[in-house]
């Protein structure tokens, strides 16, 4: 039987590799034509519309991210991983967890654009930054539908994912995007409001919604309950709703922080900083949430020594693609900022030359999908957790001994202090090799060289 076993599961194992590369296949021209449509939206709005608009979208869009965080029960991961993900009665009970979710977030969201309109109007926050802005109680109000739309979303997001179809995720995407990207450049140009990038961010949501019932293949899901499958979306979603909360700190405590240090305008000029950072990873980002996860877990049910295998080749490929990006981007950077925007935006080019040194931590993304992957949350939560307190105690401090720059040197800091937690995990499994670290330190110096000669050369032509 043992033998058997070991037959049937190695086929499995191999048709894995193909499955994997046609999936990355469809998120890398994916997520390259939404970056770019991402970038040109940008790109435009900024012409349109003045610095301070996107730092109060920003603070709109953090709130709300906290907001979502502080709620996640992990519904899609739990169909993802689970052996019962495809059946009717644990769908049903996942979409019923998700709709009371949505309920209880969008009430939350109110409550808390009232509380923001209070202490606005009492003088609780420094006159002149964002929070003290008397629009913004208002926006986040608005953002309140994004809760209920993203509630009614359907379970076939998470079967698509589960069996890999990334394909129909990128063209839905891309859809979605690009209606509300036509809505949102329409209304810029009509109003130059910055009303226009909280309507579109709403349409982007409905469109994705009505996309997931009608495009996407497979029988609608029908809201029911089932006790055992509640039972393990819960138990498993304790420990995604701890490691998010603990997580948003981490990856977005600073705008928090910042939010109640920098003017609007200063803090839009930071948000275009940290687009463009998304923009230039997000590929690695894409993969790294829909497929590196769903591959781990698919290699885990099949061959635990075939998942460490899986794990090791993706930790490489991800080094080198952080490696060389972090580097080229600390020397060059500022270019990317000079070249696409105007006088207004330009700080954003040191900024993103700071951030870019961040990306060498995020490798670790790999490791905590592969905790997430063996029911092991618990790792992930104690490395968010030195994150979010490092960014706590070192980004005020920064901000207070040297303003924008020293708060900045900060954030980068401290996105590396969880490593010994990554290395100590890896070490108790048997991941922690020379094979699995030798790359990222040459790529970022490679990186660095590369850049190195970009900016010197560009200094040259343009003088």
């Amino acid at each position: 039987m043992a033998a058997m076993d070991r037959v049937t599961a190695a086929p499995s194992a191999s048709a894995l590799r193909p499955r994997m590369a046609r999936a990355a296949g469809w998120l890398l021209g994916g997520n390259i034509s939404s970056q770019g449509l991402r970038l040109l939206s940008n790109l435009l709005l900024t012409r349109l519309l003045l610095p301070e608009a996107f730092g109060l979208v920003a603070a709109v869009n953090t709130l709300y991210f906290a907001l979502v965080m502080f709620s996640d029960l992990g519904v899609w991961q739990s169909v993802v991983k689970s052996e019962r993900g495809t059946q009717p009665a644990f769908l049903g009970t996942a979409w019923s967890v998700q709709l009371l979710r949505s309920v209880l977030l969008c009430a939350v969201v109110l409550l808390c654009a009232a509380a923001m309109r209070w202490a606005g109007q009492s003088g609780r926050f420094p006159q002149g930054t964002v929070y003290a802005d008397a629009r913004l109680p208002a926006m986040i109000a608005v953002f309140s539908l994004c809760a209920l739309l993203q509630g009614l979303e359907s379970m076939k997001l998470a079967l698509a994912q589960r069996a890999l179809q990334l394909g129909h995720l990128a063209r839905l995407e891309l859809m979605s995007q690009l209606i509300a990207m036509v809505v949102t450049l329409g209304l810029a140009l009509a109003t130059r409001s910055v009303w226009s990038l909280l309507v579109g961010t709403l349409v982007s949501s409905a469109a994705r919604t009505v996309l997931s019932h009608r495009y996407l293949p497979g029988r609608p899901s029908r809201p029911r309950w089932d006790r055992s499958s509640a039972h393990e979306i819960v138990g498993f979603g304790k420990w995604i709703f701890l490691s998010s909360v603990i997580g948003f700190a981490a990856a977005h405590g600073e705008k928090l922080i910042l939010g109640a240090s920098l003017s609007s305008a200063n803090f839009g000029v930071f948000s275009i900083a940290s687009t463009l950072l998304v923009a230039v990873m997000g590929v690695y980002s894409s993969l790294n949430a829909h497929l590196i996860f769903s591959t781990l877990s698919e290699a885990l049910r099949v061959d635990a020594r075939r998942a460490a295998q899986v794990y090791a080749q993706v930790q490489q490929i991800a080094d080198l693609f952080l490696g060389l990006l972090s580097g080229a981007l600390f020397m060059a950077g500022h270019w990317l900022v000079w070249w696409l925007y105007d006088a207004r935006y330009q700080d954003a080019g040191w900024m993103l030359q700071w951030l870019s040194l961040g990306l060498l931590a995020v490798r670790n993304q790999v490791v905590e999908q592969l905790m997430f992957a063996q029911g092991q949350p618990a790792w992930v939560s104690a490395s968010n957790a030195l994150r979010a307190l490092a960014l706590a105690l070192l980004v005020p401090a920064g901000f207070a001994f040297a303003g924008e720059r020293g708060a900045i040197a900060a954030v980068v800091a401290s996105q590396f202090v969880a490593w010994p937690i990554a290395w100590w995990f890896k070490a108790r499994n048997g991941l922690l090799s020379w094979k699995s670290e030798r790359v990222w330190l040459p790529a970022c110096v490679l990186g660095g060289l590369a850049g190195w000669a970009l900016d010197a050369g560009l200094a040259i032509a343009t003088r």
